[in-house]
This record gives C-alpha cells, sequence and structure tokens, in this order.
C-alpha cells in the first residue's frame, strides 16, 4: 500500500534529449575527448541510474543528437517550441533537457527568456560521455531530475545542474574546458547545492524569466544575425564594419575592462551606429559591470558577450527600438 501512495504522488518530469557529450559515446573507457556526441539516447543514459525512478514518473523524448558547437539559433527555437508544448501538458510537472556544454549557457538563457511556464525546467550536460569512467553524466541527470520534481524549482526560470550545483541560466558560464566543475555561477548564479538527490536552495534569480518575460516564441519567426566583436590590443577595426556587410543586425562588443574599447574601434562603432545598427558593449572578463561612454551605444550589464547576443537577438526578432532595447538590458 504504502508503495501505491508514492507512486501516486511522483511528479512526472519530461526528458528531453539533443545531443552532446553527456549522450557521448567512445570505443575506450579512458577515451575522455576522441567520443561522438550524442550517439546515445536519453534512455541509454537513464538505464544507467535505475534509481532515478524513485525521484518522479518519468516520459522521455530524442529531441537530436548533435554536438551543442552545432546547435544553432534555429535549433535554441525549436527546442523551445517543443518545449513548450511539453510543458502546456497537464500531467506534466517539468522538464529536464539534456545538452552538450559548449554552447549550454547560451541554450538556457535562450529558454530562460522564451518558455512562457513556471514549471521548473533544468538544462543538464556532462564533462566526460557516457562510456568513459568516472562518466558525470548520469550523476548529474539524477541531481537535474531531481531538481525538477522538487517544488521549491517552481517559478525560479530555468536551472542548470551540474556537479552537485543548481546555477540560474543568466549567470552560468562554462569556465573550464575539460574539468567537471565546468559551470560556474559568476558572482550571482549560484542558487544552491544537490546532493545525491537532495535540493538545497539559497537563492534565487532577481531578473525577468519565464513566464515574466515579455518575449514569446508567437511572436517570433526566427532569430537575426547577432555578431560579437572580441576585443585585444590592436585588432583591426574594420572588422567591424565586415559584420554589417555580412549581414548582422546588431553587434555585440566584447570589450577591454568595464567595456573601453581602441579609438579606432570607436570610430567604426559611430558609423554603424549612425547607419542604424545596434551596438551593445560588454566586457571579455568574467564579472563586473560595463560602462557606456557613446551616445547610441546599449550597456550590456554584467552579461556575458554571448548572453548579450542571445537577448539581441530576440529583441531584434520581436522588433524593439534602441530604447526598448537598452530596458530590456536592465531588466532581463
Amino acid at each position: 500500500m504504502q508503495n501505491m501512495i508514492t507512486d501516486k504522488t511522483k511528479k512526472k518530469i519530461f526528458v528531453l534529449g539533443s545531443g552532446g557529450t553527456i549522450a557521448g559515446l567512445a570505443a575506450s573507457p579512458v577515451d575522455f575527448m576522441g567520443y561522438t556526441a550524442g550517439a546515445a539516447g536519453v534512455d541509454s543514459l537513464l538505464n544507467r541510474v535505475p534509481e532515478i525512478d524513485e525521484l518522479a514518473e518519468l516520459e522521455t523524448e530524442d529531441f537530436c543528437g548533435i554536438a551543442s558547437e552545432n546547435a544553432t539559433p534555429e535549433v535554441w527555437l525549436n527546442l523551445a517550441r517543443r518545449a513548450e508544448q511539453i510543458l502546456s501538458a497537464d500531467d506534466v510537472d517539468g522538464l529536464v533537457v539534456t545538452s552538450g556544454t559548449d554552447t549550454l549557457e547560451e541554450m538556457a538563457y535562450f529558454l530562460n527568456l522564451v518558455l512562457d511556464t513556471a514549471k521548473p525546467v533544468v538544462v543538464v550536460g556532462a564533462m566526460r560521455p557516457l562510456s568513459a569512467y568516472g562518466t558525470d553524466g548520469p550523476v548529474n541527470l539524477y541531481n537535474a531530475v531531481a531538481v525538477a520534481a522538487n517544488p521549491q524549482s517552481e517559478g525560479k526560470g530555468v536551472l542548470v545542474v551540474m556537479n552537485d550545483t543548481i546555477i540560474s541560466a543568466r549567470g552560468v558560464n562554462k569556465q573550464d574546458s575539460c574539468r567537471l566543475n565546468t559551470m560556474g555561477g559568476g558572482d550571482f548564479g549560484t542558487l544552491g547545492y544537490v546532493v545525491a538527490g537532495n535540493v538545497h536552495f539559497s537563492a534565487a534569480p532577481c531578473q525577468r524569466h519565464t513566464h515574466n518575460s515579455e518575449f514569446r516564441l508567437t511572436e517570433i519567426r526566427d532569430l537575426p544575425p547577432v555578431d560579437i566583436f572580441y576585443m585585444s590590443a590592436g585588432v583591426d577595426a574594420r572588422l567591424l564594419s565586415a559584420m554589417a556587410d555580412l549581414g548582422a543586425c546588431g553587434v555585440v562588443l566584447a570589450g577591454f575592462g568595464n567595456g573601453t574599447f581602441s579609438d579606432s574601434v570607436g570610430d567604426q562603432l559611430h558609423d554603424l551606429i549612425d547607419e542604424g545598427l545596434v551596438c551593445v558593449i560588454t566586457s571579455r572578463c568574467q564579472t563586473g559591470l560595463v560602462r557606456v561612454t557613446m551616445p547610441g551605444l546599449v550597456a550590456g550589464g554584467d552579461l556575458s558577450p554571448q548572453k548579450a547576443r542571445v537577448l539581441l537577438m530576440l529583441a531584434l526578432a520581436v522588433g524593439k527600438t534602441t530604447e526598448e532595447i537598452e530596458r530590456c538590458f536592465i531588466e532581463y
């Protein structure tokens, strides 16, 4: 009788697979890098941790099986549309999305901005393929399902769970190329921890997201091209104009320090702004704010260049003016 009661009270969590290292397979268990990303399906991953069935009732789907470096904005858009379909079902209580880690932070932030739901959404990845000794994928997935099934996760936007840590989609960043603790939260992104399926929250995101966002998938046909210009000493400023000539609708500048750039880059930015191109200033530093030193330039706040690009693409996709885009970078 006790088991029947437990089964009835289980949350239903949908696990949507999109490939990546977490589903990667190699010929040797000591090959941590020469694997094929996304070669295994979600069910193969679940079979490695059968205890996960004790956490929730699970339903699975393999949406795609790609390496995340090949996950284009079009893939994000299609994934978000499928995710919203899944979350609209009354019997689904939460969603877990498996992903490669190379562009996980961008995809998670995109979902954070467009999914119209207060249900828990958790993005999870791994640094070692499923075939490797010491693979972190199964335990990361176990913890991700635990977080998605926990009532405390509701209304907190899209979360990322890896290496026993719960991080907001806005704050998460990949900070190491190979170690298991690659995902960090910066100054404000770490929201809590999950150990052996036990969830502990100590913070919540302050910015607008998911059900409080103004970006709705029904209003977005596609995402306009936006490029990132990375400042380095003596960089050729003409590359900025080349981005515009190749069709960029906006540019994100990864500036020095608090958003500084050379005089030659400033001249190019001035011309692009006059031509109507939206230009956002960010920093190539890991943390900290930027300042605006040129009229018409939009401050990216503390967003990384890659996340500023995501927000700018969405703002341009729905026809925001420069003034409205400035507001978006404050609120999101």
